[in-house]
């Protein structure tokens, strides 16, 4: 009889692989089939080349580490001038403005207050009567005088004088600026340059202004 014409000999060898396959998973290992052959060279294809950002190259690791130090010593130097500006800041200290090469501070210069002058002391230097008609003067700056008239005439200059004048004068001259002269009479005033206010007590003088902001007046 024929083997194939055999059906329990048919199903013995169609459960023969089976059997094989179960016994090879059994030992852990994995028979490939009877008709299976290895694939030939090519098959898979070439290997595919790494990606280019897999591996880095010498050079872009120096300039990783160029770049690295770059930053490193602009970090440090803004950090010690910032420091060094703070410091600067502290040792200075606010005050008044002074004049370059001077050394000293601006100060403004003010005038006294002419609201209401202060005669000269007894104490304050005293002219000696002079003779009948004499000139008598008075100048510089700050000064506090006081004089005896016998119809003289008396000159007055500078700045910031205080004069205080007794008798009768035949005439006062005042100049300069700011100056505050007192007489008990004359015949004649003569008011010049700025700021100057005299006062007579007596008499009917004869008045002759020029100049600025020059004061005349009787009290």
């Amino acid at each position: 009889m024929n083997p194939d014409d055999d059906p329990e000999e048919r199903i013995r060898q169609l459960e023969r692989p089976l059997t094989e396959q179960a016994h090879t998973s059994e030992l852990g290992t994995a028979a490939p089939p009877g008709n299976w052959a290895p694939p030939p060279p090519g098959y898979y294809g070439s290997p595919m080349p790494p990606p280019s950002g897999s591996s880095s190259t010498p050079g872009l690791r120096l300039g990783w580490i160029v770049f690295v130090l770059l930053v490193v010593g602009l970090t440090i130097g803004g950090g010690a001038i910032l420091i060094t500006s703070h410091l600067n800041a502290g040792r200075t200290s606010p005050g008044l403005p002074t004049i370059s090469g001077g050394g000293g501070t601006f100060t403004t210069v003010t005038r006294p207050s002419r609201s209401t002058p202060t005669p000269p002391p007894n104490s304050a230097a005293t002219v000696a009567p002079p003779e009948s008609g004499a000139t008598l003067s008075v100048s510089g700056v700050n000064e506090n005088k006081r004089l005896a008239c016998d119809n003289s005439v008396v000159t007055i200059s500078g700045m910031d004088n205080t004069v205080v004048i007794t008798g009768r004068c035949k005439r006062v001259q005042v100049s300069g600026m700011n100056n505050i002269v007192t007489v008990d009479a004359a015949d004649a005033i003569e008011a010049s340059g700025m700021d100057n206010k005299i006062t007579y007590h007596g008499g009917s003088p004869t008045v002759d202004k020029s100049g600025f902001s020059n004061t005349v007046e009787q009290g």
